[in-house]
């Protein structure tokens, strides 16, 4: 199969997965001191996959390629936002390495795009910046992943395997087709990433829409802080890490301010997890 991009002139490239040869636009030479190599690869379960690297760094790119490559990803290196967009006119990856500083456009501007256009394939941020609220910061406009510069490569591929395994190769986000739920009063739209009761209506991050759906899909349940991060796609060490707890409390604010009271049923249990306790309808969606 082929992916060929609308404007293939302006670019200077044609996209073709189907020949496993890696990508890069304008690419440079010299190593890149942002990264550990690791001459190990890894044993992938997800051979084919196309992971895009959106990253100013040319020799970071190119180090990059290498390594997805040898993973059997079919791996694309772009240098601006600008080329980003024209490329995701036609073509989606099934996961994007993003980095945050970018010439024309920071990260997260770029993610909180994507998210509000609709694309819910996984992003794992890459940044320089590391300190505890640009990582927050990053999570919470819709990045699955957040990894600091320097790195080492086979943690960066280890951890995009696990975003791939948990969405799949050709994963395009939650599915269009399926079931609302009813909280209380409050209708909640997985696929559109909303809340609404009456005339109000709330976005959801994807990492948001995920994790509530995993509480409506197990009502009444306990569900660990573990299995509650692996369900909505995040790596992060639960246990260092407050980004899952911050979701949380972000899900309870929301579920409050359109019904008072319901945000306080998604409970903490000491020592075991979360649960909603709210009832819950599953409903069938009309074509």
């Amino acid at each position: 199969m082929q992916y060929q991009n609308a404007s293939p002139s302006e670019l200077g490239v044609r996209v073709d997965f189907s020949s496993g040869e890696s990508l890069v636009l304008e690419m440079a030479t010299a190593a890149s001191d942002q990264v550990v190599t690791t001459p190990a690869t890894i044993s992938t379960e997800s051979p084919g996959a196309k992971v895009w690297v959106l990253d100013d760094d040319t020799s970071l790119c190119q180090l990059l390629m290498r390594q997805f490559k040898a993973c059997g990803w079919f791996p694309l290196a772009i240098h601006t936002a600008t080329d980003f967009d024209r490329l995701l006119a036609d073509i989606y990856p099934d996961l994007l390495v993003l980095d945050q500083m970018l010439p024309d456009q920071t990260g997260t501007e770029i993610l909180t795009g994507l998210r509000k256009a609709g694309h819910h394939f996984p992003v794992l941020m890459l940044s320089a910046l590391g300190a505890p609220d640009d990582r927050i910061h990053g999570l919470e406009v819709g990045a699955d992943d957040y990894l600091s510069k320097p790195f080492t490569t086979k943690e960066l591929m280890l951890r995009i395997e696990r975003l791939l395994g948990y969405a799949g190769p050709g994963w395009a986000g939650l599915d269009p087709s399926q079931n609302c739920f009813q909280i209380a009063e409050v209708l909640f739209n997985p696929a559109e990433l909303s809340l609404s009761c009456g005339d109000e209506l709330l976005s959801l991050s994807r990492g948001e829409a995920v994790l509530l759906s995993k509480f409506c899909q197990s009502p009444s349940l306990i569900l660990s802080r573990e299995q509650l991060a692996r369900g909505s796609g995040s790596i992060v060490d639960v246990g260092s890490s407050r980004s899952l707890d911050m979701r949380v409390s972000k899900l309870r604010r929301q579920l409050n301010s359109l019904w008072p009271g319901l945000g306080d049923q998604l409970e903490s249990v000491r020592g075991r997890g979360y649960r909603l306790m709210a009832e819950i309808l599953r409903l069938t969606p009309t074509h």
